[in-house]
């Protein structure tokens, strides 16, 4: 036996001399809540072997509480050589085997227990859980159905037995058993807490919502069954149901942190990231040293473009959790967008000496490129990537995209057609093949990939409005090209370039009136667009309104002062209206 320090001992020595009412071993950590207490465990009060049985039981725990099973086994063993009839000695002994896995021993000190006292519940339960434990549910069930006959008026065997009937996906039992434990307690929550966990996990939602309702009206401060039932309003998408329910339960315990954490995060995915930055900031002045709170934090400060605090937040969790490379990742985006992008970059490279082959850290790195035009860098991080990865489709859409911006169209059909061997049916692959395409001037070969678009989601607006737009600007197939943009603006009617599509639709077919008035629409949606103030200039002329199209023209050129067609248009016209061109 390991060496116990004489202290305890000592102390344990002395309890037992002066008596049992004055020892409190701890009791194990699996005991069920039903379980007699410790003096329970022996049958004789008079002899001097008691006191010597019961400091073994004693000694047994402290054993067990510091994970030494095999001596607490060996205690209990020598404790019930001395007091062999105590059923709460043999209910302990089978508890310990079972968890070293002894299963027949550990039935057999169970059967032992209950044989010696038939009566005693604490006995069954344990010799039911031991069943359970090794998957012998009908003889664990008969245990427990044992326990209620003799004990009906003990509520905890009717949930152990439904949570067994559960197991099994024997819901029909399950629930038979718990309205049996309501005829005996019909205001019992834990009962309508279980039946609607049952019913939700059939499926049966309106009486799991019912069920849980009434467990919170019976107890207020039932948190699981608050948690249950916010869950199943989040699962049929009622959220502001779900939300009332989570603030409803906090009001009765305003720190429980496990509601707040759902609240949190179901606000954060309804996009009310002001309400949800008041409930995590109220976690995370509980948890301070949680990095999944800051990191929800970061994330919310990030949405609502505080990206000062954001970098805190995330700072926050690197210093928590220095490994986090994900959590670097969010602080370079949040550095980047922050205006720091010389700390963004040396984040990312912070990442990338942790993980070589990180393929997310050199898509950031890639976009910081991009966005600061340093083209042929970011075509290069991405040419790494794909090598590391080369059967990542999307790794050719961005690296495609990349050779597109820097004016390398040959290069971008090459790489987009690569991705398309590894995935026929991308629409974002044969969407950006088709705007390469376009620029090369190989009309057909647009027109076919955007109408492949189409037929792989008939809902892709921009490609409904690519072919029409272009059938536009050539003046062909204007009915058609009418019909496709039409499609578009029944899917975005807000979208300002869409609207402009269709003006120069009109405009192309000799429809003026119609053309200004969708082109007057069209810059009051897209207030910033050169081309679009082109188009309503034209429209303008069109309809005799020539001081209106030298307003339009002006604003074109001041949006973009390399557009030499509108400038040529603007002072023709200021020629024509003489001076400044101003009424």
């Amino acid at each position: 036996m390991k060496r116990t320090s004489q202290f305890v001992i000592m102390s344990l020595i002395l309890a037992a001399c002066a008596g049992k009412e004055m020892l409190r071993p701890v009791p194990p950590p699996s005991a069920s809540s039903v379980e007699a207490a410790a003096p329970e465990a022996f049958a004789s009060t008079a002899k001097a072997a008691d006191s010597e049985a019961y400091l073994h039981y004693a000694i047994s725990q402290l054993a067990a509480q510091a994970g030494g099973l095999d001596e607490a086994i060996s205690e209990l063993r020598k404790a019930l050589a001395l007091d062999p009839n105590s059923p709460a000695l043999w209910v302990h002994l089978a508890r310990w085997l079972a968890k070293k896995e002894i299963h027949a021993e550990a039935v057999e000190a169970a059967r032992r227990a209950v044989q010696l006292d038939p009566t005693r519940t604490a006995s069954r339960l344990a010799l039911a859980e031991i069943y359970q434990a090794q998957r012998r549910f009908d003889e664990a069930a008969a245990e427990l159905e044992a326990v209620i006959a003799q004990s009906p008026a003990v509520l905890e065997p009717y949930l152990t037995l439904a949570r067994y009937y559960v197991d099994r996906k024997e819901f029909g039992r399950a629930e038979a058993v718990l309205r049996r434990l309501l005829a005996v307690q019909p205001s019992y929550a834990p009962a309508y807490f279980f039946l609607g966990r049952i019913a939700g996990e059939q499926e049966r939602w309106d009486e799991a919502i019912s069920f849980l309702k009434k467990a919170v009206e019976l107890d207020p401060d039932h948190d699981a069954a608050w948690l249950s039932l916010g869950y199943i309003y989040e699962t049929r998408k009622m959220d502001e149901e779900a939300v009332k329910t989570y603030r409803q339960a906090m009001e009765g315990n305003p720190d429980n942190l496990a509601i707040l954490e759902r609240l949190g995060d179901l606000l954060i995915r309804m996009g009310r990231f002001p309400d949800a930055q008041k409930e995590v900031e109220t976690l995370a002045s509980h948890v301070t040293n949680d990095p999944r709170v800051w990191l929800r934090l970061g994330a919310i400060y990030y949405e609502q473009k505080a990206f000062d605090k954001a970098i805190e937040a995330f700072r926050r969790v690197v210093a928590l959790e220095p490994t986090n490379l994900r959590a670097h990742f969010y602080l370079s985006s949040a550095l980047f967008d922050g205006g720091k992008e010389t700390e963004a970059l040396a984040e990312l490279e912070a990442i990338l000496r942790a993980d070589p082959r990180s393929i997310d850290a050199r898509l950031q790195l890639a976009f910081i490129h991009s966005k600061a035009k340093r083209h042929e860098q970011a075509i290069r991080v991405l040419q790494e990537a794909l090598e590391l990865d080369p059967k990542r489709p999307d790794l050719s859409l961005h690296l495609g995209t990349a050779y597109y911006r820097a004016a390398q169209y040959d290069q971008a059909v090459k790489v987009f057609l690569g991705g398309l061997n590894l995935d026929a049916n991308s629409k974002d692959l044969h969407f950006q093949l088709g705007v390469a395409y376009e620029k090369l001037g190989r009309f057909d070969d647009a027109v076919a990939q955007f109408r492949r678009v189409i037929v792989l989601d008939p809902k892709h607006a921009e490609a409904y409005n690519y072919v029409g737009y272009m059938y536009a600007e050539k003046g062909i197939n204007l009915n058609e090209a009418v019909q496709l943009i039409e499609k578009a603006l029944e899917l975005e009617p807000k979208n300002g370039y869409y609207v402009d599509s269709l003006g120069w639709a009109f405009y192309q077919q000799g429809r003026y009136p119609e053309a200004l008035r969708e082109l007057k629409h069209a810059v009051e949606l897209a207030k910033d667009d050169a081309v679009i103030f082109e188009h309503l200039g034209d429209a303008s002329l069109k309809n005799g309104l020539e001081r209106e199209a030298f307003r339009a023209y002006e604003k074109s050129v001041e949006l973009d002062p390399k557009g030499e067609s509108v400038r040529r248009k603007l002072d023709e016209l200021q020629k024509k209206l003489g001076g400044s061109g101003q009424p």
